[in-house]
């Protein structure tokens, strides 16, 4: 089996590891704050003192960051995972970023003798402990075929774009999807409340109806409880709206309830609540109604 390397080890990248070492893999993990690593290395990974380490030491290298920033951090620079690969290594990135941050690290893997498999996922951190995420791949076809065994052991639903970013821009294509899908939840949650009906109630009857996708089952008992404790963060959804609309200008599409919902999320930002789960667009949809919970 090949020896992995992973880099980021956040509410994603620390159950997709950790499911690499159950099915047998041969681990060696980094992540800016060490104490993340714990629970890993305790289940049989090894740790790195850099990203650059965790190339020197694997095969395949796997990333998993919040956003196009990072992604460069661990990248690039002196200690950087690309300084540690060798001709023939392969990176997968599952973070989601964007095209052109996409395609910078990609230039810079190729140029190192290496290929660079664009793999974000679609699901939730509960489907990321079970391995039943969805995987969206995009790159060299071969390279593809390589990695997709591990794939398969991070989830259940694979699916394979293309040659270069097109799984960059499904990624970001689902990610409004939900994002909208809560907003709209969120005005039907607040009409329903205000007309005296149990929150409890109304959101397991929408998880159950013709419009009950998963994210409207996942984050049901979240609204019904009305804490929000960030699963995926406002500031996250955020920063992947802010991605999408830049493709959705380079391609000359309107967006309209996706503009709405970013501008929502940045009330929630706006009022301190940056880092609680964007479901809290429900917080605010009551706010706006005049409604308080007793």
């Amino acid at each position: 089996m090949a020896k992995i390397g992973w880099i980021g080890l956040g509410n994603m990248g620390n159950p997709m590891s950790q499911n690499l070492v159950k099915a047998g893999y041969d681990v060696v993990v980094y992540d800016k704050i060490k104490p993340k690593a714990d629970d890993i290395i305790a289940a049989g990974a090894s740790w790195a003192d850099s990203p650059r380490a965790v190339a020197e030491q694997s095969e395949i290298v796997f990333t998993s960051v919040p956003d196009g920033i990072i992604l460069q951090a661990v990248a690039f620079g002196d200690t950087g995972y690309i300084a540690g690969l060798s001709e023939g290594k392969i990176a997968v990135d599952m973070s989601t970023v964007s095209v052109e941050e996409s395609a910078k690290v990609n230039e810079a893997v190729e140029a190192a003798g290496c290929k660079f498999m664009r793999a974000p996922v679609t699901g939730s951190t509960v489907l990321a402990k079970s391995a039943s995420l969805g995987v969206l791949a995009s790159g060299d076809k071969a390279t593809y075929e390589k990695v997709l065994p591990m794939l398969e052991k991070l989830g259940k639903n694979q699916f394979y774009l293309g040659e270069a970013d097109e799984s960059r821009v499904m990624k970001l294509a689902i990610n409004t999807m939900i994002a909208t899908t809560m907003q709209m939840e969120a005005e039907a949650v607040v009409l329903c409340e205000k007309a005296g009906l149990d929150v409890a109630q109304v959101t397991d009857i929408i998880a159950g109806s013709a419009v009950g996708s998963g994210i409207c089952k996942y984050k049901a008992a979240t609204i019904a409880e009305g804490e929000y404790p960030a699963a995926f963060s406002v500031r996250l959804m955020m920063k992947d709206l802010d991605l999408a609309l830049a493709v959705a200008k380079q391609y000359g599409v309107p967006m309209l309830s996706t503009s709405v919902t970013r501008q929502q999320l940045a009330s929630a930002a706006a009022t301190g609540r940056e880092e609680k789960d964007f479901a809290i667009l429900t917080q605010l949809v009551e706010e706006a109604a005049g409604y308080e919970r007793g």
